[in-house]
């Protein structure tokens, strides 16, 4: 099923467009000189969308070239180089040739989208939950609209749900891989990686009276902490070199003044359906984040720790429209359905299973969405 939306979704997006499969790419005009768009790209808009930097960044993830760095730099869109899981997932999928980076872009996406709905499927199944979970995780709005704009974010939240999922069941260099695969896709999911730690220290001092609990808590959560830090640090430091100094960082807002900037934005837009469309979904972050936090309250665990990071990761950063505000909270809306079903929360699984529903109004509220 999931298979059938996204190639609906896609041949959709194809028919209403010309120019291919550059058509996901997002190209706008006051970036061109930057990016370089292929003969018979689609350049209909002005700023166009955030996947031209990563099909900038897929000629060249590792910055070997300083006309990589110049381009970015000149854009001012050097904070993205953070983000290189994704366009070197690119790279090597489109064998490094340059005109098959469009395609590699959008099949990066697709694999990762079946490939979550595929694995949670199974995960579901072996604790006795219903596989149509993974339909609704894989089908939330922030998992298919990335997808129809080459974005980094389905990669991200599919490795770190990966990483939660299996950090649980005890696999924990697995789960130390999916998660440096996490924060080398967005920056944001480091808040996770904090959280596993906090959700580490804390059951050690529950069992503090046990002798050698606090060093039998750190040989065990040790790789899916140092790891990730390892690693995302490593590349911090690289691509500081590269860049001449300081990449930047996506633009943040004290909690909740992005959500309210939105909803200001929603209630000012001319088209109805995705005014109402819009508030709903921001309500359902803010419920969201109100029922992590509660989870928390009641007992920390490895989800509710994941949760409530990705609750603060969803209300930090600043919002712009229903693109941004989908693709923000969906690791937030999927890490509450599991910590939901694990621990029978019917208001948690409620509000995760309505955001995923309101994929299905998205033709009706979104212009240009499909």
């Amino acid at each position: 099923m999931v298979a059938l939306v996204l190639l609906l979704a896609i041949g959709l997006h194809l028919s209403g467009f010309r120019g291919g499969l550059t058509v996901f790419v997002g190209f706008g005009s006051h970036f061109a000189a930057a990016t370089h768009p292929p003969p018979g790209a689609l350049v209909d808009t002005s700023n166009g969308y955030d996947g031209q930097f990563f099909y900038l960044q897929a000629h060249d993830p590792l910055l070997l070239h300083s006309s990589t760095v110049s381009a970015l730099r000149a854009a001012g869109e050097g904070f993205r180089v953070q983000r290189v899981a994704y366009p070197a997932l690119a790279f090597l999928l489109a064998g490094g040739r340059f005109s098959a980076i469009p395609f590699a872009l959008l099949a990066v996406n697709l694999i990762v989208v079946l490939a979550l709905t595929a694995g949670f499927a199974i995960y579901a199944r072996r604790r006795g939950w219903s596989t149509w979970w993974a339909v609704a995780i894989a089908l939330m709005p922030g998992m298919l609209l990335p997808v129809l704009r080459d974005l980094s974010d389905p990669l991200a939240a599919a490795s770190m749900l990966a990483a939660v999922l299996m950090w649980r069941s005890g696999q924990r260099w697995p789960a130390a891989l999916a998660l440096s695969v996490a924060v080398l896709a967005r920056e944001v999911m480091m808040v996770v990686v904090l959280a596993l730690a906090a959700e580490a220290a804390v059951r050690a001092w529950r069992q503090r009276a046990i002798p050698g609990a606090w060093r039998s808590a750190a040989s065990r959560a040790w790789p899916v902490v140092v790891v990730p830090t390892v690693i995302f640090a490593g590349w911090q430091a690289y691509i500081t070199t590269r860049y001449g100094g300081p990449v930047g960082g996506a633009p943040l807002s004290p909690p909740l003044v992005g959500i309210v900037d939105e909803v200001r934005r929603s209630m000012h837009n001319s088209w109805p359906p995705y005014a109402v469309w819009d508030l709903v979904y921001v309500l359902l972050i803010l419920a969201a984040a109100a029922a992590a936090l509660a989870s928390l309250s009641r007992q920390v665990t490895i989800t509710s720790a994941a949760a409530s990071a990705l609750a603060l990761g969803a209300l930090i950063p600043m919002m712009g429209d229903a693109w941004s505000d989908t693709r923000l909270s969906a690791p937030l809306f999927a890490v509450l359905l599991v910590d939901g079903l694990q621990r029978r929360h019917r208001s948690s699984v409620l509000i995760s299973t309505i955001a995923a529903a309101t994929t299905i109004l998205i033709p009706f509220s979104i212009p240009g969405a499909f």
